[in-house]
């Protein structure tokens, strides 16, 4: 038994609540749990109860054992001089407070507390497995959307970071997040860090030169810093641009240890993403336009098509050949950019001007981005979760990452079905 536990059964007042009974044997009736209180104080705030008969309203704290309330100090809190009912599982030493306790224990079904604890200690990716079965397809769909909307205002968030960094230099903003979200997951951190050091003014300035662009490109992601074993011409050309651009606009690279090169893909070698970033920032000058105003992306799809500079066909790394193949960004990718960076940068600019239908709009181009495949997605598709677009991939994410993996059962939709059921 845990608190968050217990935070769930008196919010949803999933308990016999007929006939309750403080501990001190007064009839207690249940009128309104009150408001869940996340900051420091009282569990719920402006809870209604009737003792004897007698209507109160106040707070509630919550606690697993009556003992807990001395043990977390709060007889000398000011803050809890507003309790008007303690609520405990058990109920374990008698307080001198001038408020009554429930003890919740009699009036919570084993079978609940079974299900719940079998859920917060499987090792399964999806603890709940074996009950989804009874969960129906519109309580499905309500609860990823949910999740979907949960996930995009967190990026929302980590976007509007970003433009208060860059002083509301939207713009840069912008591009910087662009890069930063171009690693995916193998690469993330490097090209977060290399969006930090790559100034957007100096990409406007170089913008009509290929040669520069990915001189600036790998010159900040510190690849140029360290010659090849074997000569490269195209390494020297490289280096030797970057080293001017670096002279004039006193710019330092990146350490090139921060660099993932083990148990790559090909398509995802750093050197590979680098030259894919740096023809779309060539060959789409209109780029930071796009992110924030192209409304059902179709300009911006012409990225997948992209190929980089031919070397690139038949190297992953300097100075090392590799069997010749395209480098195109490809399908897959372009919808993770559009699910990490455009929906995001949407949803932050529409909250800026207040423009609600520029919102519906962005979280609708998830609907028309594909399903993302990888191996958490799959366990829960073939666990019964719906599929077919990314609406309902970056759901699934968002509960693995944020409430299945941390065991936070109590708070998911799905586990709360779950255990309603058993009340």
């Amino acid at each position: 038994m845990n608190e968050m536990l217990l935070h769930y059964f008196w919010r949803n007042q999933l308990f016999s609540a007929l006939d309750l009974h403080t501990t001190d044997h007064r009839s207690l009736r249940l009128v309104r749990s009150g408001i869940a209180h996340q900051d420091a104080g009282p569990d719920f705030k402006q809870a209604v109860i009737k003792i004897d008969g007698i209507t109160w309203v106040g707070d509630v704290e919550i606690h697993v054992r009556t003992s807990d309330w001395l043990r977390h100090g709060h007889q000398h809190d000011a803050k809890y001089q507003s309790v008007i009912l303690h609520v405990v599982y058990q109920h374990d030493v008698e307080l001198e407070e001038n408020f009554p306790t429930l003890e919740l224990k009699e009036y919570i079904p084993p079978s609940m507390i079974e299900e719940y604890e079998q859920m917060s200690c499987s090792r399964d990716l999806l603890p709940c497995r074996h009950s989804l079965p009874d969960v129906t397809s519109l309580q499905f769909a309500s609860w990823l959307s949910r999740l979907a909307v949960e996930r995009m205002q967190r990026k929302q968030a980590e976007v509007v970071q970003t433009v208060c960094e860059c002083h509301h230099n939207w713009q840069e903003a912008v591009f910087r997040y662009f890069v930063a979200n171009f690693g995916f997951n193998k690469n993330a951190s490097a090209f977060e860090l290399l969006s930090k050091s790559l100034p957007y003014r100096y990409i406007l300035k170089h913008k009509d030169s290929r040669l520069q662009i990915y001189a600036l490109v790998f010159g900040q992601a510190g690849l140029l810093e360290q010659p090849p074993d074997e000569p490269d011409r195209y390494f020297e050309t490289l280096q030797s641009e970057y080293d001017y651009l670096k002279y004039k606009y006193n710019l330092v690279p990146i350490p090139l240890k921060v660099w993932n090169l083990l148990r790559l893909r090909p398509q995802n070698f750093p050197c590979v993403r680098l030259a894919q970033l740096s023809e779309c920032i060539y060959r789409m000058p209109e780029l930071i336009e796009l992110l924030l105003h192209d409304t059902d992306v179709s300009l911006l799809r012409g990225i997948s098509l992209f190929e980089p500079n031919d070397y690139w066909k038949s190297h992953l790394h300097f100075g090392r050949a590799s069997p010749t193949r395209p480098r195109k960004i490809g399908q897959q990718a372009f919808n993770l950019l559009v699910v990490n960076v455009v929906v995001p940068v949407r949803l932050a600019r529409a909250a800026f001007m207040g423009d609600d239908t520029a919102r519906e709009q962005a979280l609708s181009l998830l609907e028309s981005c594909d399903f993302e495949n990888n191996s958490i997605t799959r366990q829960y598709v073939e666990a019964g979760f719906p599929y077919g677009h990314a609406l309902y991939s970056q759901a699934i994410l968002e509960l693995y990452k944020q409430y299945c993996s941390v065991k936070r059962c109590a708070n998911c939709d799905i586990g709360c079905l779950i255990l309603r059921r058993l009340a």
